[in-house]
């Protein structure tokens, strides 16, 4: 089962085609992360890591939530 991406964080603030990367870039974390067997040790260190990507100018900040099986992106930040 692939994990969902949910955005806690407003994806207002970028322009368009970075929004639009940003979205392809989070689903395609979304897909790898579904492929990672449950009994993996990565599960272990994602339990309360908060991860980060940038994007085109942009960090990303997000987290793997293994129970709900979503990405959740909690916070974007503009890299000066």
């Amino acid at each position: 089962m692939t994990y969902s991406v949910q955005f806690a964080a407003n994806l207002e603030v970028l322009p368009e085609d970075i929004r639009q990367e940003v979205g392809r870039t989070m689903q395609q974390i979304a897909e790898a992360v579904s492929s990672v067997p449950e009994a993996s040790p990565f599960w272990i260190s994602m339990r309360d890591s908060v991860l980060q990507i940038d994007i085109r100018g942009w960090r990303v900040g997000y987290k793997v939530d293994r129970s709900r099986r979503e990405i959740r992106v909690a916070e974007l930040t503009q890299i000066r």
